[in-house]
């Protein structure tokens, strides 16, 4: 295992997340004082009908990155070629799809959305645009899938922070120029086709044997790519009925006022769990690569040591949730959305368990055993809708939370780490022992210190809160440093870091 490349490529991850974060903080108001309520408003509805396109990946660019890192690593650079053309033939019939669709949502639904007269030539126009930015994106971003899959993360975020911030300059001089609605939408076209031909001519530059030709398209390849790709499309649907059912029962049951509480919490373990599905993304293409060897003990040595590190970040995330989330939202939203902590509370217990299994369901896909997973999402979707509905009924808006908590606990406590050891032939007590043991240690002293933050801090600010926050994580990070690394990962830090240090002199020394 190459730990300095994954240690490369989370912190490439994180950089690009939080660099489009800040982007989409600061231009979402300035978008909507340009645009007014009504042009805002059409602009979230444009892009609310296109997105649906992407569902018309079919897990396609998945199956792309799981099969391209397996044949480089066996070296087939024939099926490599095969499986980006049938990928790009298959997603280009499905941008036409996006465009055949777009007409016809412009042509006889596009009246029924009540837009006022004035907006509707834009509104038109602003989806048409939109519809052929989807169609674009759908055959381009087997490119991505390409990098992904030759575990080039910095050349993805580099070319992602490129291009926020040019989208950016962009925006904000077209709305500027009072170009409006259909300036936005011709900037995010342009940004896209630029975005995602970078991102072509770097995998091209980085696996010079790749070749796009329409004889390397077959019926064989697109059956493969379709038989991995659907069962994770069933896990993609059933996490979105999972994360945005609550308020459709919320809205239907308590009315649309009641969602907002509730929803605060579900933001901030969304927040979250980006950041730690930027870690355990990057291990999927080891563990392609393991599989295509045969490396049942690195897939293992994988399992464990990807787990430890994600609990490294799990643990820290999660007792702050509970018991500096109240604090947050207080200093965020305001006083009176501070019951908002209760539900992030009991959300956040099922993020224990969780979190740390976006390992095992990335080293199932790395090794194509990811039919069970799919099935056991969409149980968990259901499970997580009927509880929902019976449980509002009975506790209130609490019942929700734990609607969703319940069956997700007994799927990531149970069944998932149960299916994964079973298929690397692992024990629990091996596991448990490598992978949980030392980062729970870690975490007591981390909740000692919450605790004391939450019992004895009644008006907290913005500075007092950072210095909680701060204390917490240097405690846990240097009992981390100590227990949870070896002495050869120590070592191999510390020299990171002078080196980099050196590097640095060296630079203003010149």
């Amino acid at each position: 295992m190459h730990w300095g490349t994954i240690v490369r490529n989370v912190f490439s991850n994180w950089a690009s997340y939080l660099v489009s974060a800040v982007v989409g903080f600061l231009l979402s108001p300035f978008i909507l004082h340009r645009l007014g309520n009504t042009g805002y408003g059409l602009w979230t509805l444009v892009l609310s009908l296109t997105g649906y396109f992407g569902l018309l990946d079919l897990g396609i660019r998945s199956s792309v990155g799981r099969f391209v890192a397996r044949y480089v690593t066996l070296h087939d650079e024939e099926n490599v070629n095969r499986t980006v053309s049938s990928a790009f033939a298959l997603l280009a019939a499905g941008g036409v799809l996006a465009l055949l669709v777009t007409a016809v949502i412009e042509r006889y639904f596009f009246g029924s959305f009540h837009v006022d007269p004035e907006y509707q030539t834009s509104g038109r126009t602003a989806l048409w645009i939109t519809g052929m930015n989807m169609a674009s994106v759908l055959p381009l971003s087997v490119f991505s899938a390409v990098l992904i899959a030759l575990e080039r993360y910095d050349a993805l975020s580099g070319v992602t922070i490129v291009v926020e911030l040019t989208r950016a300059a962009l925006v904000v001089f077209c709305l500027k120029q009072g170009y409006g609605l259909v300036g936005l939408a011709l900037v995010a076209l342009v940004i896209i086709v630029g975005q995602y031909s970078a991102l072509a001519l770097l995998a091209k530059t980085l696996y010079r044997p790749l070749r796009l030709r329409f004889r390397y398209v077959n019926r064989e390849t697109i059956k493969g790519l379709f038989g991995f790709g659907i069962y994770r499309f069933i896990w993609i649907i059933s996490n979105q009925v999972i994360f945005y059912s609550d308020s459709v029962v919320i809205a239907v049951v308590l009315g649309a006022s009641a969602i907002t509480p509730y929803a605060i919490a579900g933001t901030l373990i969304n927040y979250g769990r980006n950041v730690v599905s930027l870690v355990t993304d990057t291990f999927a293409p080891s563990a392609i690569r393991m599989d295509a060897r045969k490396d049942l003990p690195g897939l293992r040595r994988l399992l464990i040591i990807g787990t430890r590190m994600t609990l490294l970040i799990v643990l820290p995330v999660c007792v702050g949730f509970i018991f500096l989330g109240r604090q947050f939202i207080t200093l965020w939203m305001g006083k009176p959305y501070a019951s908002s902590a209760v539900f992030l509370t009991v959300l956040t217990l099922a993020q224990f368990s969780s979190m740390p299994q976006y390992v095992s369901v990335n080293v199932l896909s790395g090794m194509a055993k990811h039919r069970m997973l799919a099935y056991l999402v969409f149980a968990e979707g259901v499970a997580n809708l009927t509880l929902s509905i019976i449980l509002i009924r009975k506790i209130g808006l609490v019942g929700v939370a734990w609607g969703t908590v319940i069956p997700n606990f007994i799927c990531t406590m149970l069944i998932v780490p149960l299916y994964t050891l079973r298929i690397l032939k692992l024990s629990w007590k091996e596991y448990l022992a490598g992978a949980f043991l030392r980062p729970v240690v870690c975490a007591i002293p981390l909740v000692g210190i919450g605790t004391l933050c939450y019992l004895y801090v009644d008006r907290p600010s913005w500075l007092i809160f950072a210095s909680e926050a701060l204390l917490m994580c240097v405690a846990f990070g240097i009992m981390s440093f100590y227990l949870c690394f070896d002495p050869s990962h120590r070592t191999a830090a510390r020299d990171k870091v002078w080196s980099l240090l050196h590097r640095e002199l060296s630079v203003h020394e010149a």
